[in-house]
């Protein structure tokens, strides 16, 4: 009875706070845009400006536009002067005509101005809008969907096709693969930085050799790693599955099919560290679509390798085992089409038009005329995305390279990031694990079932959040590297500020999606004692969510502020401190109170909650310091 009038509590408490970060979120997401910020066509006009004269802001670390220098002071085009003489009879003086003439030049230069402001000050530079940020986000959700989203396939496949029992079964098996897959992590950040940095250095070299050259040494360095990691799952899938479970005397059947399951889904490593790392690359050369063309190979492999595979009846190839025996295959075949992405050019195409334009020289040659300029598809251009990176490695690199041993110096240069980001990914993976083992040792076949449902739903949606956490890291760091002055803390500030505004939106609009679960139940499982269980759980999902877009863009921000000792200490904490709670439902099941998965799921909301408030007080905290800073160098 305490323990029921606690959770009574626990529930109103979370319904209450939902709606207040509900509330907050579209507050802060929908906030109005200043006055003196509204663009009227391509000139942003000053609304506080009382001499009606665009003034010179100050670019470049402080330092004065160099556009200015020759400029000089921009008047207005309703500034020039109305007494000047009028045309009669549509013949104007020579000194009307030159005014005129003035005035168009000004207002060119005046939109040359305005447009070089903007980049300085967010609009459309190193200060990121909030829909900048979404358009971003969007498409890089490929990068950390694609493994979800075939588990979440391979869960409604075998719950529809071979029943609960194989179902409860991916729930520990599941929570192996994926987020055991999660500890190559360090691969994909360094591989972002790292071909990022690469492409600046190289500039407008066509041939991208230092880019080249890094990419390389990241898809063999990965190879290696996954093909590592496939050789411990397959081994210790037994030890690790049993781990979990507590032991295999809790449902035999369910345990001897997870231990098949992670080994089958262990020989898919390889593919999975080297896509992942090709995946972070296009992100670090802020290619967006590309991940996404991979996600979609990928999942419509999966989904017809489970139509095929999981309704056989043999142990080895049909029901969980025909799932992951999906999966592999899906995982290679998008692994063979992003290497072909990378390797091969497309065509040139020669428009038809280019004969009607040839001139004929005084010589009698031919040549083109500059209206029909053939343009390769293969050139590099700013802002294309899918031309920057398709063909990147024509004719430097070959499938056969993959088997290359990495270089000391590759392996030096991914060194720094291991144990940080591996200590960042252990804990934030404890908690998840800790659930699973209590719902595999402690819970029944039902419960299981209907855990490995909201683990494929959670997992399935968490991209979409860890999206905004890449995208900090790809636009923070270019800010946080200028010299330290007010212009940065400022540029700081408005940066953090729009990506909390992002997550805002991105939080609201997963509550929403989330209230749609009960609807989306019933595809993933015929037992309604399993969806009854998962429908129950639906309001706690939508609290989670509320918090997850901030939360993640606040992890991003720090990030890239390279606020690793702090992020490090706090992941230490709830390490022990996330499992030690979770562990106590053991107990309070033993004493023979009811526990389901949604007590579990209350405790984790507990844990978000933490995360929320942590990353919004710390980045406060280094605001804070900034200003003191310069208010010390001042005096």
């Amino acid at each position: 009875e305490p323990y029921s009038n606690m959770r009574t509590m626990l529930e109103r408490s979370l319904f209450c706070l939902s709606g207040v970060v509900i509330l907050v979120n579209s507050v802060v997401a929908f906030q109005p845009i200043p006055i003196s910020h509204i663009s009227i066509g391509s000139v942003r006009r000053p609304t506080h400006n009382t001499n009606r004269y665009v003034q010179p802001t100050l670019l470049n670390n402080g330092q004065p536009s160099k556009i200015i220098s020759y400029i000089g002071p921009i008047k207005m085009a309703s500034d020039v002067d109305s007494s000047s003489p009028t045309p009669i009879n549509g013949i104007q003086n020579e000194e009307s005509k030159k005014k005129t003439d003035a005035v168009d030049t000004t207002k060119d230069k005046q939109d040359h101005l305005v447009q070089t402001n903007q980049q300085t000050d967010g609009q459309g530079g190193d200060i990121p809008s909030v829909r900048k940020i979404l358009r971003f986000a969007i498409p890089a959700i490929g990068v950390w969907l694609c493994s979800p989203l075939l588990s979440l396939i391979d869960t409604s496949a075998v719950g529809i096709l071979s029943g609960t029992v194989q179902q409860a079964a991916l729930a520990p098996a599941v929570s192996i693969t994926d987020y055991g897959a999660l500890l190559m992590a360090f691969l994909y950040t360094g591989t972002t930085n790292l071909v990022a940095a690469a492409q600046e250095k190289d500039g407008n070299d066509e041939h991208h050799q230092k880019t080249q050259s890094t990419l390389v040494g990241a898809l063999q360095l990965a190879s290696y790693v996954g093909l590592g990691f496939a050789i411990v799952f397959g081994v210790g899938a037994k030890l690790m599955v049993q781990t979990i479970m507590s032991n295999d005397a809790v449902n035999p059947v369910v345990f001897r099919t997870a231990v098949r399951y992670c080994r089958i889904r262990a020989l898919g490593l390889p593919a999975a560290a080297v896509i992942g790392s090709a995946q972070a690359a296009c992100l670090g050369m802020q290619d967006m679509k590309s991940p996404l063309y991979v996600l979609l190979a990928a999942a419509v492999v999966n989904f017809f390798g489970d139509m095929i595979l999981v309704r056989n009846p043999n142990m080895w190839i049909g029901g969980a085992a025909g799932a992951a025996w999906a999966t592999v295959l899906s995982q290679y075949a998008a692994l063979s089409m992003f290497l072909a992405w990378l390797k091969f050019k497309p065509r040139q195409r020669t428009n038809d038009n280019d004969t009607k334009d040839m001139k004929t020289n005084g010589d009698g040659s031919t040549s083109l005329s500059s209206s029909s300029t053939n343009i390769d598809e293969s050139t590099p251009k700013e802002n294309t995305g899918s031309l920057v990176t398709r063909g990147i490695l024509s004719g430097k690199f070959r499938g056969r390279d993959l088997l290359k041993v990495p270089t000391k110096n590759t392996i030096s240069k991914f060194a720094p990031y291991v144990i940080p980001v591996s200590s960042m990914s252990i804990g934030r993976i404890s908690g998840f694990l800790a659930m699973s083992h209590v719902a595999s040792s402690t819970l029944g076949t039902l419960e299981m079932a209907a855990q490995q449902i909201l683990f494929s739903f959670f997992c399935c949606f968490i991209p979409i959040c860890e999206a905004l956490n890449l995208t900090a890291q790809s636009f923070v760091p270019r800010i946080f590297e200028r010299k330290s002055n007010p212009a940065r803390t400022d540029a700081l500030k408005r940066t953090i500020q729009n990506f909390i505004k992002a997550g805002g939106i991105v939080g609201s609009a997963l509550v929403a999606v989330m209230a749609c679960i009960p609807l989306f139940s019933r595809f993933f499982s015929l037992d309604p004692s399993v969806i009854g269980k998962v429908n129950s759980a639906t309001p706690i999902f939508a609290f989670i969510f509320a918090f997850f877009g901030i939360i993640n863009a606040g992890e991003g921000l720090l990030l890239g502020q390279k606020d690793l000792g702090f992020l490090g200490k706090a992941y230490a904490i709830w390490f022990f401190a996330v499992p030690s709670v979770m562990f106590r439902l053991k107990g309070v099941a033993a004493s023979g109170i009811a526990v389901g998965v949604k007590d579990m799921w209350e405790i984790m909301s507990l844990y978000q909650i933490s995360r929320f408030s942590a990353w919004l007080l710390r980045l406060r905290h280094l605001h804070s310091k900034r200003l003191k800073e310069h208010q010390t160098a001042i005096a």
